[in-house]
């Protein structure tokens, strides 16, 4: 990594202190609470912290956290006057804390947006930051969720106590947060090709609008609302993982489909090419074999959506997604519209009108895999 590339990524976690680390050791399955508070300050959190951390249960995650804290030593207008970026505008890119709190990751963050002033817009510049905002909580949530299934539960099941839980979480809180900013980094690198290679990009770079004719799909788990009502937590856990590597293994078949997000137990797509899509939906949608699959249904439609801050919008994703509503266990359903481009390459059904929520009444299409007849003799 060169030395710019080092500019980019946040100093490394500090390390816990020593002394203090031996402190903890010392005491690792006591009860006595006070004895907890002093094993924290020592290792580095404000005692006030501490009392509100042991009597609301939560000193595993501020041990964690105090892993991965930087000294605060900057105002917003030290941070304005080393960028050249006003205040207002700071005050609006970073997660402001204001005072004196800011650290050397929020400086080196201010220049990086200053640079990026040199590439794009004030206006395009702040929806970025909210739209990674928004994408980069949720990486965050997945992340903590297996770091609790994989250091916190399995130490709480071999009878550990809080303060031994908190300590593990601080050894692996700095290694995991330099690791996976470097993997983050990567992969960002790894979908920007992607999508610079893509179809979809074509299209919006063609276009004069921010609005691309384009291909939506949707599917979703049904009777999951029903389930998660009768079924243990870890069950739907598990249910959701294998869901999405589903979804995931469906799409990464054909380069031209995309998984825009998934919304709990459903997923939606958008892809260029109409049968690109049609096939992966049908893969998800037709009954396997296993009886114990929990069923998927789809639905599809076509036409000019608006592309803004990475997510689409518009009729074609209202009707796929209200025809996903409708549609049975193991179908997907199509917009009437897509009749004549589908007609040649799969098996089609017509179904009755069918009012849509918001939509009217539709005559949507059921479409099947077209009969092989030559596959079946041979």
């Amino acid at each position: 990594m060169t030395e710019a590339d080092d500019a980019t990524v946040a100093p490394a976690a500090p390390d816990l202190d020593v002394d203090g680390a031996e402190a903890a050791d010392g005491i690792d399955g006591v009860d006595d609470l006070e004895a907890t508070v002093e094993a924290l300050v020592e290792l580095g959190v404000d005692e006030a912290e501490a009392r509100a951390a042991v009597a609301d249960g939560r000193v595993p995650l501020v041990l964690a956290s105090q892993a991965l804290d930087e000294p605060g030593r900057y105002s917003l207008r030290d941070l304005s006057e080393a960028s050249g970026l006003p205040e207002r505008v700071l005050d609006e890119l970073l997660d402001t804390v204001g005072g004196d709190a800011y650290t050397q990751s929020d400086l080196d963050a201010a220049h990086l947006f200053s640079q990026l002033l040199e590439v794009l817009p004030l206006d395009a510049l702040l929806r970025i930051a909210r739209s990674r905002s928004i994408a980069l909580a949720a990486v965050a949530r997945a992340d903590m969720s297996l770091v609790r299934d994989n250091i916190v539960l399995p130490l709480r099941e071999a009878g550990a106590d809080d303060l031994a839980i908190a300590i593990a979480l601080a050894e692996h809180a700095g290694r995991f947060d330099r690791i996976s900013r470097r993997l983050l980094a990567h992969e960002y690198r790894h979908h920007i090709r992607q999508h610079l290679r893509s179809e979809l990009a074509v299209l919006a770079t063609q276009s004069d609008t921010p609005e691309i004719d384009a291909v939506v799909g949707f599917v979703d788990l049904v009777g999951y609302t029903a389930l998660a009502a009768r079924v243990d937590p870890t069950g739907l856990d598990e249910l959701l993982d294998t869901f999405e590597e589903r979804v995931i293994e469906a799409a990464s078949e054909d380069e031209e489909v995309t998984v825009v997000k998934f919304l709990g137990d459903a997923a939606m797509f958008v892809s260029p090419d109409l049968h690109a899509l049609v096939d992966v939906l049908l893969r998800l949608t037709t009954e396997p074999d296993d009886p114990d699959e929990m069923p998927i249904r789809g639905g599809i439609a076509a036409g000019e959506v608006l592309l803004r801050e990475g997510d689409y919008y518009g009729t074609p994703v209202n009707v796929a997604a209200r025809l996903t509503d409708i549609a049975r266990a193991w179908s997907l359903l199509a917009d009437d519209q897509l009749r004549e481009r589908l007609e040649p390459h799969y098996e089609i059904k017509r179904i009755r009108p069918t009012r849509v929520r918001g939509l009217g009444n539709r005559r949507p299409l059921v479409v099947r895999p077209q009969f092989d007849v030559e596959s079946l003799e041979d």
